[in-house]
């Protein structure tokens, strides 16, 4: 089984104009109406186009990346299904775009290091999770509650239903522990009877990832030279 492939990029990278999307693709951005919104869509767009690209040995002419009927993004080239799972994910004017070769789901997300309030924290994580950031060092306690929030998002793409998902029924815990540095296992318990969703979480200066499929993805990979 492959192991999964991610690339990141930022705002800046995305080149002018709209040469780079499809006819499908450039309907989709006519439709959105807010600047930040079609600004936001092109990276995550370009972020995923650039992985294709690399994973599939073909131009990003040829690729699309549309959304199915549940909203999950998919992979077109010329026209036809690729044989790959996507997603994608952007925040702050940063892209992350996770690309697997493996039948099944992937889902990936993103977030900024920032101070998350005692509200979210009741409203959204579990009891586990609330002991796990009461116990922490207060200087990890922002990037530790964003991270669990990223597990629960990507796992919930996996799923495909997103955040249409009531993820306050996602349990996160690690199985290696919680030191950031390099991917480490996740598991994501859904207490609906979904079962486990298992992937992997990532740290770096002000930014937390995670990365989750059914079936349980191998450790990502960088994609380089995109």
């Amino acid at each position: 089984m492959d192991a999964p492939g991610w690339l990141s990029r930022q705002q800046a990278d995305v080149p002018p104009g709209d040469w780079w999307l499809g006819a499908n693709e450039r309907r989709v951005l006519a439709g959105l109406r807010f600047i930040h919104r079609r600004a936001d869509w092109r990276l995550g767009r370009w972020t995923a186009k650039a992985a294709l690209a690399h994973r599939l040995g073909v131009p990003v002419t040829r690729i699309e990346v549309l959304a199915a009927p549940d909203g999950a993004p998919e992979a077109w080239v010329d026209g036809a299904p690729a044989p790959v799972a996507i997603s994608v994910s952007h925040r702050a004017g940063r892209g992350l775009a996770v690309i697997d070769a493996n039948p099944g789901s992937v889902g990936c997300d993103l977030e900024l290091v920032e101070p998350r309030s005692s509200a979210f924290v009741r409203e959204w994580l579990a009891a586990s999770e609330r002991r796990l950031l009461d116990d922490c060092d207060p200087s990890r306690r922002a990037a530790l509650a964003n991270l669990i929030w990223t597990a629960k998002e990507a796992a919930a793409k996996v799923r495909r239903e997103g955040l249409r998902l009531d993820v306050r029924g996602a349990v996160v815990s690690a199985p290696n522990g919680w030191a950031m540095s390099r991917w480490r296992p996740l598991r994501v318990d859904w207490s609906d009877g979904a079962g486990i969703t298992l992937g992997w979480w990532r740290a770096e200066p002000g930014w937390v990832m995670a990365i989750a499929g059914e079936p349980a993805p191998k450790p990502p990979y960088a994609i380089v030279n995109a």
